[in-house]
C-alpha cells in the first residue's frame, strides 16, 4: 500500500504542474486584454493631436495632462509593454500563488487605471472643444 503511494504522487505533481501552467496562461491573458485597451488609446493620441490642431489651431490651448500624453504617446507605449513584459516573466517565474495573484491583480488594474485615464485625457478636451464651436454651454 505504502508502493502505491509512492507511484501515484509523480501523477498527482505532473497534474499539479499542468494546471499550475494554465492558470498562470489565464492570468497572462487576463493582463492582455486591458493591455489591448490601453495600447490601441495611446496608438489613437497622434490623431487626437491633429484634430486638436485642427479645431484650435495649437495645442497650446489644451490642459497640461493632454498635451503631455499627445507628446509622449509613444515613450508611454514603450513602459507599459515593458511593464506588460514584467508582469508576465514575474506570473511565470513566481513561485508563491499568492505573488502570482497579486502581481496578476496589480498589473491588470494597473493597464485598465492607465488606459481609462489616457481615454479620458484625450476624449474630455475634444468634448469640450465640440460644445464650445456648437455654442453650448452646459455639461453633458
Amino acid at each position: 500500500m505504502y508502493n502505491q503511494n509512492e507511484q501515484s504522487t509523480p501523477a498527482i505533481e505532473a497534474e499539479i504542474k499542468e494546471w499550475t501552467l494554465g492558470i498562470r496562461c489565464v492570468f497572462v491573458v487576463i493582463n492582455i486584454l486591458p493591455l489591448y485597451y490601453c495600447t490601441r488609446v495611446l496608438l489613437s493620441a497622434p490623431k487626437f493631436g491633429r484634430i486638436f490642431e485642427d479645431m484650435l489651431g495649437s495645442r497650446q490651448k489644451l490642459p497640461v495632462l493632454t498635451n503631455f500624453v499627445l507628446e509622449w504617446a509613444l515613450p508611454l507605449l514603450g513602459l507599459v509593454w515593458l511593464l506588460a513584459a514584467l508582469a508576465v516573466f514575474l506570473i511565470f517565474t513566481l513561485k508563491r500563488a499568492r505573488h502570482v495573484w497579486v502581481t496578476a491583480a496589480v498589473s491588470a488594474f494597473v493597464f485598465i487605471a492607465s488606459g481609462h485615464l489616457v481615454a479620458t485625457v484625450l476624449f474630455q478636451p475634444l468634448v469640450t472643444v465640440i460644445q464650445n464651436l456648437s455654442g453650448e454651454t452646459g455639461s453633458p
